[in-house]
């Protein structure tokens, strides 16, 4: 009986031997595999429509992509990787973010170009805290002219009511659309208003006519009225 045990052991060390072979052989030799999705899709816009208004709803900001955000985020590193913004500071405490900006970046419409500066972000997020409530409650549109500040052509700083590290991550990666000169007027108006009636100002502002300007390696040339 001993014997018939000991090729019965031998039996089976040989038969996990191979199956460990094969394993191995098999996780070496699985090939890999690229797959590239593209995904058709119609847009379909109303005649008249101000279609380069980021705040207008059924824009192409988003599906253009002829701007930059402030920076790219990667979700499964957690890593920033500036782009419009060369870097920034974070102070908890203070509640404060403030953003160091590129500069020798230009907007371009397909004839004119005009240096990207602090005010170009300024207009962008004044007008969205301010009439439109982003971010809140961590920003409120009451103390708006208070808490987004530009330092310089260069810096801009925002001070947060309260405090959420996932806000700088909102901040940092929003794609900045319309230079400065085209929302002076709203910014003006809204400077005049309370909270209140910059809340229902906000439906003037998404029907407001923003002309193209491109902020990135590529602009738009043409778009179909069909």
């Amino acid at each position: 009986m001993n014997w018939l045990k000991s090729i019965l052991v031998s039996v089976m060390a040989a038969i996990i031997m191979m199956v460990a072979i094969v394993n191995v052989a098999y996780a070496s030799s699985t090939p890999s595999i690229t797959i590239t999705e593209a995904i058709p899709s119609t847009i379909i816009i109303s005649p008249g429509a101000p279609i380069w208004n980021p705040y207008t709803p059924g824009n192409l900001i988003g599906t253009v992509g002829t701007w930059m955000p402030l920076a790219l985020y990667n979700p499964v590193t957690g890593q920033f990787y500036p782009v419009l913004a060369k870097s920034w500071a974070v102070f908890p405490d203070n509640h404060t973010l403030i953003i160091y900006l590129r500069r020798g970046l230009y907007w371009f419409n397909g004839s004119a170009t005009m240096p990207f500066t602090a005010w170009d972000v300024y207009a962008e997020f004044y007008i969205g805290v301010k009439a439109f409530q982003w971010y809140y409650p961590f920003m409120q549109p009451q103390y708006a002219d208070e808490d987004i500040r530009v330092l310089n052509n260069y810096t801009i700083e925002f001070v947060f009511n309260e405090w959420s590290p996932q806000q700088i991550y909102y901040i940092l990666t929003t794609v900045i659309s319309t230079p400065w000169f085209v929302w002076k007027p709203i910014v003006d108006e809204l400077k005049s208003m309370n909270a209140s009636q910059a809340l229902a100002f906000a439906n003037n502002i998404t029907k407001y006519y923003v002309p193209y300007w491109g902020l990135s390696p590529y602009y738009v040339t043409y778009v179909s009225s069909t």
